[in-house]
């Protein structure tokens, strides 16, 4: 009878509740840097100056709100890219994670920073045009107009976002592996439009797997990291997970609570933005209510992700079912819950409170107790992983 030959390492254990630390240490941070510019744009009437210089030079309202989130988004960038540059380049080499030069870095950088300028132009003129044509109920018009968006990206994304950072190769079908996941698929009688290999290694020595796109964009992508460090059972039982959340129909499904989630953040916004306009004196629409607008969304958003997050981990746990199920390889599920831990240093089992407000998988200790309860229930038997 095979047995587990990975354990999770202590050693590394102690260095993963090191580096998870500082990784809140600086979402904190980075919390507070947001908190901070934006409140600082309120109340020191610095929105509405930017506003009135940009209105000295244009008087086209939907040319002053494209110049007015230019410079503001603008400046945002330029004062936390220190932190950036240290939390995702210096932090992630100090660790041995990222495989990134300086010059790569940065490519990604603004790469990220005019994809994110690209969309926030747009989405925000949407927006003010709604709240100036529909002033009681834009926050309804807006949310329709997010499910066209979400569902739109989640379309291009392995088209087009993806591969402008990383590239994609569809694993042949004579491959080992792919022969093990078409088999896999044909026990259930469902299909995957497609098996892609993902250059991770390019940026870091992390892996990861996950299920991408929509209608015919549909695939799942495996890290190359993952293929070369995974045994071929192991890939197959990480393969089989995502392909519990494509037959569970997660995705739309995440589409749709995420969504939901979204209309109500835009209603209260919508709440907070009258207080404030009136508070100020400015009108509705007027764009210099931007930094409200964005802090109010980010806060419930952030307080609606703690339930999300809660769902998420349901949906994980069924893929984890699923995928101990129908391949009946929990040595393998093990093993690779193991990998996970020991190369990525993740935290086998974080603090409560912190799972709970910002997980969206289970513990990778409980996913690996689950796997233990699964082989016993089957009648197999596997020594105890040590935590």
């Amino acid at each position: 009878m095979e047995k587990c030959n990975q354990v999770i390492n202590q050693g590394k254990q102690k260095q993963a509740k090191e580096y998870q630390k500082k990784k809140i240490i600086f979402k904190i941070v980075g919390a507070a840097l947001f908190l901070s510019y934006f409140l600082i744009l309120i109340f020191c009437n610095f929105s509405f100056t930017i506003k009135e210089k940009i209105w000295h030079f244009i008087d086209l309202e939907w040319q002053v709100i494209a110049l007015y989130i230019f410079f503001v988004l603008t400046a945002y960038n330029l004062i936390s890219l220190p932190l950036e540059f240290y939390t995702s380049y210096t932090f992630e080499h100090k660790y041995h994670f990222s495989t990134q030069t300086v010059k790569d870095w940065f490519k990604d950088y603004l790469k990220s920073y005019l994809l994110s300028l690209s969309l926030a132009v747009p989405i925000m003129e949407g927006i003010y045009w709604a709240i100036r044509i529909f002033p009681l109920n834009w926050y309804l018009i807006v949310s329709i107009f997010t499910i066209f968006l979400t569902v739109l990206l989640s379309y291009l994304s392995p088209i087009w976002l993806t591969p402008l950072f990383f590239k994609l190769k569809k694993i042949e079908e004579d491959n080992e592996l792919a022969q093990r996941l078409i088999r896999l698929c044909n026990r259930i009688n469902t299909k995957v439009k497609g098996v892609y290999e993902i250059n991770f290694s390019s940026k870091t020595t992390k892996a990861n797997a996950y299920l991408s796109g929509l209608g015919n964009t549909r695939r799942i992508v495996i890290a190359d990291n993952l293929l070369e460090n995974f045994t071929l059972d192991e890939a197959e039982v990480v393969f089989a997970h995502e392909l519990g959340h494509q037959v569970h129909k997660d995705l739309i499904k995440g589409i749709f609570w995420i969504n939901l989630m979204y209309l109500g953040a835009f209603y209260f916004t919508s709440l907070i933005l009258k207080k404030f306009s009136f508070y100020l004196r400015y009108e509705l629409s007027d764009i210099s209510n931007f930094p409200a607008f964005a802090l109010s969304m980010v806060v419930i958003i952030f307080l609606g992700g703690i339930p999300l997050n809660f769902y998420f981990r349901k949906r994980e746990w069924n893929a984890d079912k699923f995928a101990l199920k129908i391949t009946q390889k929990g040595d393998a599920f093990i093993t690779s819950m193991a990998k996970f831990t020991n190369r990525d240093l993740a935290d086998a089992y974080p603090y409560p409170l912190i799972e709970f407000l910002f997980y969206t998988h289970p513990s990778i200790g409980k996913r690996i107790n689950y796997a233990q309860n699964f082989k016993k229930k089957i009648g197999l038997k596997c020594k105890k992983i040590i935590l």
